[in-house]
């Protein structure tokens, strides 16, 4: 690329999220019935406009917990200081959790950015079509017994664990059908979803996207999602604290929660060694 046509590909992107004087840009830009300034207003209006509307498809969630007014200024701002670094504008968003973190109207409701993460997993994998395979049974049983002390059990790919220190998976849960139901439905609907839900109470559990490419968010026991960081971490099964192993594997297995294993080479220890004569 041209060095030329790079730096006014730079200004640009810069002018649409910092407002003032450009009269480097000024000069490229040809003359119509809108001043230089007003074109590039237009464009910045249009940018924002898009990228916020891109953002409230991403957050449903988090917009009606927030408010529509909140959600606009909190957009905005997002955009300004964000550079929109992919051409795909589905994956623009990932930041925003980070960026709430440093918010500090936001410091007394942190189960807020923990919302934000869960609704950009959930969007992410939405744009995901699914890749796991059937639990290959058949591999597992041609093994020696030998070999079941060098088994790392691999979680479905298509699976993203999830936790936080709020009940964000039961609000998620609760909101997001009210508000499907709701733009839905030409009544409005007067049900209180959230009426009963107890925040201050972790939470674990996963973003999965189905063999029907359908995406779902689901929460699992504390035990099972130790469980889980257990394998997702490569260590061996049989190096599981848990004394719950087995049932939490056979579990996981049918739940289509872990997919494969991977057997590892057997590390041999010096007095494993011959010795030499």
């Amino acid at each position: 690329m041209p060095e030329a046509l790079k730096t006014l590909q730079l200004q640009f992107a810069e002018a649409l999220t910092s407002p003032g004087e450009k009269p480097a840009l000024y000069q490229q830009i040809g003359e119509s019935h809108f001043a230089a300034d007003q074109l590039l207003q237009i464009y910045r209006n249009n940018f924002v406009l898009s990228l916020t509307e891109v953002l409230e498809n991403t957050f449903p969630v988090l917009r009606a917990m927030v408010g529509d007014d909140f959600f606009a200024q909190l957009a905005k701002a997002f955009i300004r200081q964000t550079p929109l670094e992919k051409a795909a504008i589905a994956d623009f968003g990932d930041q925003l959790p980070r960026f709430m973190s440093e918010l500090e109207q936001l410091s007394e409701m942190p189960y807020l950015i923990d919302l934000a993460r869960l609704e950009w997993l959930y969007s992410w994998r939405i744009n995901r079509m699914p890749q796991a395979d059937s639990f290959p049974y058949d591999a597992l049983a041609e093994l020696n017994e030998a070999d079941y002390d060098y088994l790392n059990f691999t979680l479905n790919p298509d699976l993203t664990l999830f936790q936080s220190e709020w009940a964000v998976i039961e609000l998620f849960q609760r909101l997001k059908p009210w508000l499907n139901t709701r733009d839905n439905d030409d009544c409005q609907t007067e049900e209180a979803p959230l009426d009963g839900l107890n925040l201050e109470q972790p939470q674990q559990g996963y973003v999965v996207t189905t063999g029907l490419a359908e995406t779902e968010v689901q929460s699992i026991t504390p035990e099972l999602s130790d469980f889980l960081n257990f394998c997702q971490s490569g260590s061996l099964f049989s190096h599981c604290p848990s004394e719950h192993a087995d049932t939490l594997l056979q579990q996981s297995i049918s739940q289509g929660l872990i997919c494969g294993f991977i057997l590892k080479p057997q590390q041999v220890s010096d007095t494993d060694l011959p010795l030499n004569k």
